[in-house]
């Protein structure tokens, strides 16, 4: 059997101690977490989303039920595979199970493996956008040297997870930002969505040129946690950072 990954820009850790293992599935099943089992396909990730219903710790046997728009869905992309991956963000854990059988396509039974991986030192999965692929924020916030009043920022995205993002600023846009600021209007824009979210600015780290930025100045990073969000948008900005991490995806080991 497969056990999945390491990623360049999510640092995981391996976890093996069934105790723990057992503890975060419980946890998932208490809050009604949603668990997305996903395939690539063509390399691009398809995913479908679960709930665990329960899991017997006797015999290590976890039960997964669909949720109902994903009955068709689930089905594709389980395939005629004799595993399936899932990932629940809850827990920012990653798994492969072997498949044991279905309950007329609407239950999966699946053996929980003796190693899984969650990510480290942060609690969500974090996505470095790209050209290709980029996320925009656009935030109003007050200024207090311009004689009072607002204005208006729209900026790439540096990273971003559904804990928060980071900006870049130049030093003429630095002083209207401080650390505690509260960013009470904005929206996370990507693909064709947009998403309204409340932030702080929790930290500010100044950054010099080098030949990795390819800034021809010092500029600042400006990192916010949201404050303030919609479930069914987290879920949503979820969904599309998981489906955009592909090339970080790695096996690393065989059993």
């Amino acid at each position: 059997m497969e056990n999945i990954f390491l990623t360049t820009d999510n640092q995981l850790k391996e976890v093996k101690d069934k105790a723990t293992i057992f503890s975060l599935l419980s946890g998932a099943k208490e809050n009604d977490s949603d668990v997305f089992v996903w395939r690539l396909i063509g390399g691009q990730k398809h995913l479908g989303r679960m709930k665990v219903e329960s899991f017997r710790k006797s015999d290590s046997v976890l039960c997964l039920v669909l949720v109902d728009e994903n009955l068709g869905l689930v089905k594709e992309i389980v395939g005629n595979l004799g595993h399936v991956d899932l990932y629940i963000p809850d827990c920012a854990m990653l798994l492969r199970c072997d498949l044991k059988s279905t309950d007329r396509g609407q239950r999966y039974y699946v053996k929980i493996p003796p190693l899984v991986v969650q990510l480290e030192r942060r609690k969500s999965l974090r996505l470095v956008p790209t050209d290709e692929d980029p996320v925009t924020v656009s935030i109003t916030k007050s200024v207090k040297k311009m004689g009072g009043g607002f204005q208006q920022f729209k900026k790439p995205c540096v990273d971003i997870s559904v804990g928060g993002f980071s900006i870049y600023v130049s030093k003429l846009e630095l002083k209207h930002f401080q650390i505690g600021d509260e960013i009470s209007s904005g929206e996370i824009i990507f693909q064709t969505r947009k998403l309204l979210i409340a932030a702080q600015v929790c930290s500010i780290i100044e950054i010099a040129p080098d030949d990795f930025n390819k800034n021809p100045y010092k500029i600042w990073r400006v990192n916010f946690r949201f404050s303030s969000h919609n479930q069914l948008s987290m879920r949503q900005l979820e969904k599309y950072i998981f489906e955009k991490i592909n090339q970080d995806l790695h096996v690393i080991t065989k059993t």
